[in-house]
């Protein structure tokens, strides 16, 4: 835990992690506003559905375009813009909707479904960038102590966000019951802009820099990887400046990007597979089975409370998962989500169905922040925000499409036989993908082991020399390409 208390001692990092957190209790006002006014005004329960579905839809469709513009321009400034346009949104939906204007509240959801899909990777890219820059002076990080830097940041800004999750929707609802939906709106404004002003205060050095010219040695970025793209990307004296390519092109070479790296494709495969055919279909089943086991709703809740809770132990188990086999553990920890399936159908027990979403949303937070760490250390600087979008895209686009998959399967198939078959999928799949080795250590290049580290300046050279840190980072982005 040391480490995590160190990097909260950091102010500017401490400031990006409150400013997400805040951002989250906002994000749980919303939904909450939108049922409690229209169950006040007798809004139909179709209109509540399609804010919802304006939301992700808005969300999912643009989130590769996102990513693209984020590798064009400040990723502060974008973030920062996304939360100020959101809080002019839900005061415009504080004053001007009752409950009967449909079109309004469409209009802020969709709106809202934008923003996210800017701010979510655009924090994946920052977050790093503004612990402080090490003394040029002392001596470099090795390799293996900078990803288990980066991968704790990504473990307790995760766990933080995943803690407001919790209490976000509680808190939403007291504060709305006491009060009203306009001034919850009002207060998710008021989130929103807190969040705006503490990202654009941590973020204030990265924001200051130009864009697409990282700074050099003593101005680089925090996980001093801004010199070593500044020298794969330096032009020549006079030699014009190329053309950005459209758009769509760039988008659409964040799927590359991934697809590109190996394991990187391997699991982002997994995660269309898991989320189309197995989670989706799961999420419908799992209610349906909780009634026909004549269960309460309060049932649902504690277990839907326990696998967020799990999620928060995760994140933090997640950022301190380091080594040559940290693909193998994330895999391992991922495969428990297959148990948390089966669950409901091998157990009544609540207690026990409980214990098992706890292991669950541990396994499934672990896997992510492991992931997120490798993502951004395979793939060049220049490219991080098509990657982290296209990886959102990945995690979270097909979605829909499997809970719609599994409505249509609760015509033909109990709820029992879809949680057996997400279970299994889940649990062959993961394993099959551990048979790719570097799938099992989340790296397309031999990981150096601790004697290797512990070894000769001859042997440290190739990661300490600026130089030949340089030649590292443009031999991945010639993977990548």
């Amino acid at each position: 835990m040391r480490i995590y208390l160190d990097l909260l001692g950091q102010r500017r990092f401490a400031a990006l992690c409150f400013g997400q957190a805040v951002s989250l209790l906002g994000d749980a006002l919303f939904p909450i506003i939108v049922v409690v006014s229209a169950a006040q005004a007798g809004t139909p329960a179709e209109t509540i559905g399609a804010a919802f579905a304006a939301r992700f839809l808005a969300l999912g469709g643009v989130v590769l375009f996102s990513g693209a513009l984020l590798d064009r321009v400040n990723p502060v400034v974008a973030a920062v813009s996304a939360d100020a346009t959101r809080v002019i949104a839900l005061i415009a939906l504080a004053l001007f909707w009752d409950g009967g204007l449909d079109a309004v509240v469409l209009t802020v959801a969709i709106v809202i479904g934008l923003c996210e899909a800017v701010s979510e990777p655009a924090l994946l890219v920052i977050a790093p960038r503004v612990l402080p820059v090490r003394d040029p002076q002392s001596p470099p990080l090795s390799e293996e102590a900078e990803e288990q830097r980066v991968t704790a940041v990504y473990g307790l800004l995760e766990g933080m966000r995943n803690t407001s999750g919790i209490v976000g929707p509680t808190l939403a609802a007291a504060l709305i019951a006491l009060l009203s939906p306009s001034a919850g709106a009002f207060a998710a404004a008021v989130a929103f802009g807190l969040s705006a002003a503490a990202t654009r205060w941590a973020g204030g050095k990265h924001a200051a820099q130009s864009v697409g010219h990282p700074a050099g040695p003593a101005q680089a970025d925090a996980d001093g990887s801004a010199g070593t793209d500044a020298g794969a990307e330096k032009e020549g004296p006079g030699e014009p400046e190329e053309p950005q390519e459209p758009l769509l092109r760039s988008a659409l070479g964040g799927l590359a990007v991934l697809w590109r790296v190996r394991w990187l494709r391997y699991v982002q495969l997994l995660a269309v597979v898991h989320v189309l055919f197995a989670v989706g279909p799961w999420m419908v089943a799992l209610p349906v089975l909780i009634i026909e086991r004549e269960h309460s709703a309060g049932v649902y809740a504690l277990v839907l409370g326990a696998f967020a809770a799990g999620t928060v132990a995760g994140a933090f188990l997640g950022g301190r998962i380091r080594g040559s086999r940290r693909g193998l553990y994330a895999l391992g920890l991922l495969g428990l989500f297959g148990v948390t399936a089966l669950a409901p159908v091998l157990t009544e027990s609540v207690l026990l169905l409980t214990a098992a979403f706890v292991v669950g949303g541990i396994g499934q937070q672990a896997f992510d922040v492991v992931k997120m760490a490798g993502l951004r250390r395979e793939v060049p600087e220049r490219l991080h925000g098509r990657a982290f979008s296209a990886d959102f895209f990945f995690s979270f686009a097909s979605l829909p499409l499997g809970q719609l998959l599994g409505a249509a399967l609760l015509r033909f198939l109990d709820a029992e036989a879809i949680m057996l078959w997400a279970g299994a999928l889940v649990l062959v799949t993961t394993a099959l993908t551990m048979l790719s080795p570097d799938t099992r250590r989340f790296g397309s290049r031999p990981v150096p082991s601790a004697h290797e580290d512990a070894g000769s300046d001859a042997e440290r050279e190739p990661h300490t020399r600026p130089a030949e840190a340089g030649s590292a980072e443009q031999a991945k982005d010639v993977r990548t390409r």
